[in-house]
């Protein structure tokens, strides 16, 4: 059955009640669209899922079928639990901190009147520093020898001895690795939800203070109403997107010391580029796609984040 449309004047109509050259434009301009998410997305699944379902050697002509032995092994071997619960970690670490911090910037540029555009400019380049970037400049300042961040925590506050890495060190590296992280990606919070403040009328906040309300009671009544659907949404991606980080981790650390902030993503390179065990690291990727879609279903159902708040 054609979908309806609905027009302005809120009657409907049918796609098929359209002239046949204008149903053909309209295909063509998505089928662009199509293709490229064809290409960049189902096509690799499908063959992820295909090459999991295989014993996959590089020598080897042939792939012989195991079927769900991959799967099996994934769940039997102890590096994949605590592989997840690491990466459980890493992931709930750097939203929160990601989200606080983000949030913070985004109502303090909205509050900023005095060239606001040239210090959100400022503070959106940080969210544009590639990530090798990002690390070689935190393994700089971490360097036992002539690190600030090193010189800082070893000689001035105690955290550790002046001789060691403290990415070296199993107490201290996911934590690192999570306020490194804040540091990049915090910024991502702060767009989504800088745009949504500055939509803001600000007639309500006028209101607000001729009632007498004072600045909590305005955060809590007027701007978290209206921008809580935007954090909903944008504390979804983050998580997806740190529980899937991989170049972070291992150009800091490489999952060390020893399996310290080995994640699933890096635990599937290892297994995949290290071991050469193709079918394991695609049935681990398989399985971290699996625990992600479930994980998404159950926040849609739990917050709804695609609601819109009216204003």
């Amino acid at each position: 059955m054609a979908s309806e449309v609905k027009t302005g004047d809120q009657r409907g109509f049918s796609l098929s009640q359209l002239p046949l050259t204008e149903r053909h434009v309209g295909f063509l301009s998505i089928l662009p669209v199509i293709l490229l998410y064809l290409v960049i997305s189902i096509i690799p699944v499908g063959y992820a899922v295909y090459t999991s379902l295989h014993e996959v050697s590089l020598a080897a002509q042939t792939w012989p079928f195991v079927g769900l032995d991959n799967y099996v092994e994934v769940f039997q071997i102890d590096r994949f639990w605590d592989s997840l619960i690491r990466g459980v970690v890493f992931m709930v670490g750097s939203t929160i901190l990601q989200l606080i911090v983000g949030l913070w910037m985004a109502m303090t540029l909205n509050r900023i009147n005095r060239a606001q555009r040239l210090i959100t400019a400022v503070v959106f380049t940080s969210y544009l520093i590639p990530t090798i970037v990002v690390t070689l400049l935190a393994t700089f300042m971490l360097s036992p020898s002539f690190g600030v961040i090193q010189d800082i925590g070893a000689n001035w506050l105690g955290l550790w001895s002046a001789n060691d890495a403290p990415l070296g060190q199993r107490s201290l590296a996911m934590p690192l690795l999570i306020l490194i992280g804040t540091w990049k990606f915090s910024v991502f919070i702060t767009i989504f939800t800088l745009a949504q403040l500055r939509s803001i009328p600000s007639r309500f906040y006028e209101a607000a203070r001729v009632c007498g309300a004072n600045k909590w009671e305005m955060f809590r009544d007027v701007t978290l109403p209206r921008i809580q659907g935007v954090i909903l949404v944008a504390v979804l991606l983050r998580s997806i997107f740190m529980f899937n980080k991989f170049d972070l981790i291992w150009t800091l650390t490489q999952g060390g010391p020893g399996s310290a902030t080995t994640t699933l993503p890096v635990l599937a390179y290892i297994e995949g580029f290290q071991n050469f065990n193709l079918g394991l690291a695609n049935a681990l990727a398989v399985v971290m796609f699996v625990f992600l879609a479930i994980g998404g279903i159950a926040y849609f159902k739990a917050f709804n984040p695609s609601s819109e708040v009216e204003t």
